[in-house]
């Protein structure tokens, strides 16, 4: 899979409107500083290049943390802050490093933040 089969505008429209969930039911409040924790899961069917992933995610200057599983990458970044823009940068970014690298994305979500 590469970035041509991979519907952004539709994971964008799922980022925007967890956004406003999150505002309307949990009381985020929009600017709030968070640190942004992003999942991947390897693509059915290829080649995961892990290593090559990881380096990526690093010099963009995303941490990496402990996925559930061995064969799952976890990324964080942050603080930003919680705007559906601010969030989607970051998402999009790595989704593009993800499946170049045989990645594709299963998440996000955040710590609460102080408000």
């Amino acid at each position: 899979m590469d970035e041509a089969d991979w519907n952004f505008t539709e994971q964008q429209a799922e980022t925007v409107f967890t956004c406003e969930q999150l505002r309307d039911t949990q009381g985020v409040k929009p600017h709030s500083e968070i640190v942004l924790d992003l999942f991947f899961v390897p693509i059915e069917g290829e080649e995961a290049r892990r290593e090559a992933f990881e380096k990526a995610l690093s010099s963009f200057g995303y941490e990496l943390g402990e996925a559930e599983k061995d064969e799952e990458v976890a990324a964080s970044i942050g603080p930003i802050p919680f705007t559906p823009q601010d969030i989607w940068l970051h998402e999009e970014r790595t989704t593009k490093m993800a499946l170049a690298r045989g990645f594709r994305p299963d998440g996000w979500g955040f710590a609460e933040p102080d408000n």
